[in-house]
């Protein structure tokens, strides 16, 4: 009797959106090298990332409904009955206080971060297998409080309610739903000059920006069998920014 081969994907179907950048796209990779078959869902034209990877692109808006379901629909026919659905694609606005703040702006951040992960929810269910999993992206701002991040702190503190009323739900057809919660990661949004690695650095205790591939390992984690006890959670992936306050923090500020 052979050996099971840990955190292996071989045979299952995943469909990620906001697959063609950063978490996304690390995630569907990895995905793709742990054998599964993946389908890649964004707006922007990814067709070449997909074929290198051996998986599906679906252009897709998600804040678009039917466009959603239909994605759903074509990578279901396409790729058999999914078995991991990564509700990641999102959009972050941060900088004004709640007194200064655009209401157009929060409700285009509502539209883009809440509302495809409920439609995913309702939609990636029905395209479920019995067994299957459900990744919601979140972030770690859902749990803290930081001047200037309200909006998008209140979206994604709805990803992570959503998550835990999603996994009661589904529980009865064993479907786990999870969620993660990124601190500060690398990406098209946070480069170099971005005043946010500054604080990270002296804010996080790791002491640094994340990198995509260590979100990407804890979705890979979730979306296995090692993970079949776990459900309605919201793990973070921030270096340590939601446990407390690291040394070097506590001399950097005593000492400003």
């Amino acid at each position: 009797m052979g050996m099971t081969t840990l955190f292996d994907l071989e045979g299952r179907t995943a469909f990620i959106t906001g697959g063609t950048s950063g978490i996304g796209l690390v995630t569907a990779r990895r995905f793709a090298a742990a054998g599964a078959r993946v389908a890649i869902v964004g707006r922007r034209d990814a067709g070449d990332l997909a074929a290198a990877m051996n998986a599906l692109f679906i252009r897709c808006d998600v804040a678009d409904e039917a466009a959603l379901a239909g994605a759903f629909a074509q990578a279901e026919d396409r790729l058999g009955p999914l078995d991991v659905v990564m509700n990641n694609a999102g959009i972050e606005n941060t900088g004004p206080l709640i007194e200064d703040a655009d209401a157009a702006q929060f409700q285009r951040l509502i539209d883009v971060n809440v509302k495809p992960v409920y439609n995913g929810l309702r939609y990636g269910a029905r395209h479920l297998r019995d067994g299957g999993c459900i990744i919601n992206t979140a972030s770690v701002a859902a749990l803290i409080g930081v001047p200037g991040y309200a909006q998008y702190s209140a979206t994604k503190a709805a990803v992570v309610s959503l998550t835990r009323n999603a996994a009661m739900e589904l529980a009865p057809r064993r479907i786990r739903v999870n969620a993660i919660c990124p601190g500060s990661i690398w990406s098209e949004m946070l480069t170099a000059e971005h005043p946010e690695v500054a604080l990270i650095e002296k804010l996080a205790p790791m002491g640094r920006v994340g990198d995509p591939e260590e979100v990407a390992g804890v979705a890979h984690f979730l979306a296995t069998a090692e993970a079949g006890y776990m459900t309605g959670q919201a793990l973070c992936v921030d270096g340590g920014v939601s446990a407390g306050f690291a040394m070097h923090t506590i001399e950097a500020v005593l000492g400003g």
